[in-house]
C-alpha cells in the first residue's frame, strides 16, 4: 500500500508541475503579446495627437500637497492632478484646450495662497513645461525630434 501511495503522490507532484509550467508558459506568452500590442497600437506618425506635458517638482517650503489646474483665460478650470510634498509627477494637459488658447498653470495648497504660473499658449505641436514650485518658474525644453 505504501508504493501505491507513494506512486500516486509522485503522479500529483508531476501533474502540479505540469500545470504550473503550463501557468507560467501562458503568462509568459499573454506578457509578451501585450507587449507587442502596445509596441503596434501607437499612432502612426500621420495620426500623432500632440501632447503636453507638465514636469512638476513640489519642493514647497514648508512641505504642502498641492492639486494643479489648468486654468483657461475664460476661468474653466482642467484638474491635472496632485502632487505630494518633495516629490515630482508628470501631469498631462487635455488635448482640448483650443490651439493658441492661453491657460496658466494654478497650484493649489492645501494650506496657503496657490500659486499662478506665467501664461502658456497651447500649440499643435507637443509641448513640454518644467515647473518649480518654489521658485515659480518655469522652462519648456526642446523635443527631440
Amino acid at each position: 500500500m505504501n508504493v501505491n501511495l507513494a506512486t500516486q503522490h509522485s503522479r500529483r507532484a508531476v501533474r502540479l508541475q505540469r500545470l504550473v509550467w503550463h501557468v507560467m508558459l501562458l503568462s509568459a506568452f499573454i506578457a509578451i503579446a501585450g507587449l507587442g500590442a502596445c509596441a503596434t497600437g501607437h499612432s502612426h506618425k500621420g495620426d500623432h495627437v500632440p501632447q503636453m506635458v507638465v514636469h512638476l517638482t513640489n519642493d514647497l517650503a514648508p512641505p504642502s500637497d498641492v492639486t494643479v489646474y489648468a486654468v483657461t483665460t475664460d476661468g474653466i478650470r482642467r484638474l491635472l492632478g496632485d502632487v505630494p510634498p518633495n516629490d515630482h509627477r508628470v501631469l498631462h494637459i487635455p488635448n482640448d484646450l483650443p490651439p493658441a488658447a492661453s491657460f496658466h498653470l494654478v497650484a493649489e495648497r492645501t494650506l496657503g495662497r496657490p500659486i499662478v504660473s506665467q501664461p502658456v499658449t497651447a500649440t499643435t505641436n507637443d509641448l513640454i513645461i518644467d515647473w518649480d514650485l518654489q521658485t515659480n518658474s518655469m522652462w519648456f525644453p526642446e523635443i527631440a525630434q
